[in-house]
């Protein structure tokens, strides 16, 4: 898997720990939450759009994960939200997409698991929707996800077979992919 970057999430008390970012539960956090604070989203928003968010745009379809790869920018950041006193938390994001690519410094970190989600910013994850709900045979670890890539490859499959049976649009479509994540924690 390819290290793609850092993910900033404001941080939710909740055993769902995956990249789900859309804050539309309230188990959920929002991923980059500055960008949608009138008080301080223009330091923020027009670099997400140019580097990070650019999966929203005409790209082709899993070559680009909303991550960042900048540290400068990742440490900016985490200040900013200190300062508001928000919690936040770090999500290492890997995948077998290619870009971005990141030199992830030597960071104290924590496994938490493999995710299927979107490629863009909310990062929508199918584990945290679905798995409860229609994929209940399937175990997750503590944080709410899978513990290893070979459980979300057999959940996939599960989950191919399922379209195949079911009216279209049971389930969410998108760009979804396997991400492998850690929490980490700067020095």
């Amino acid at each position: 898997m390819i290290t793609n970057g850092i993910i900033v999430q404001e941080y939710k008390d909740s055993p769902y720990r995956g990249i789900d970012g859309s804050g539309a539960s309230d188990k959920t956090a929002q991923n980059w939450f500055l960008n949608f604070r009138e008080d301080v989203s223009d330091s923020f928003e027009a670099y997400y759009d140019e580097n990070i968010g650019k999966t929203y745009w005409n790209i082709q379809k899993h070559s680009r994960i909303a991550a960042c790869n900048d540290m400068d920018y990742i440490y900016q950041y985490v200040r900013e939200a200190e300062k508001l006193k928000i919690k936040y938390r770090l999500l290492l994001c890997e995948t077998d997409v290619p870009d971005p690519k990141f030199e992830c410094p030597d960071l104290e970190k924590i496994f938490l698991g493999y995710d299927y989600a979107y490629t863009s910013g909310d990062n929508y994850s199918a584990v945290y929707n679905e798995i409860p709900f229609v994929f209940t045979q399937f175990k997750l670890n503590k944080y709410g996800l899978f513990q290893t890539r070979e459980e979300i490859e057999e959940y996939i499959a599960a989950r191919e077979q399922f379209k195949l049976t079911h009216p279209p649009l049971t389930l969410e479509e998108g760009d979804f992919v396997i991400y492998r994540l850690h929490e980490v924690f700067l020095k």
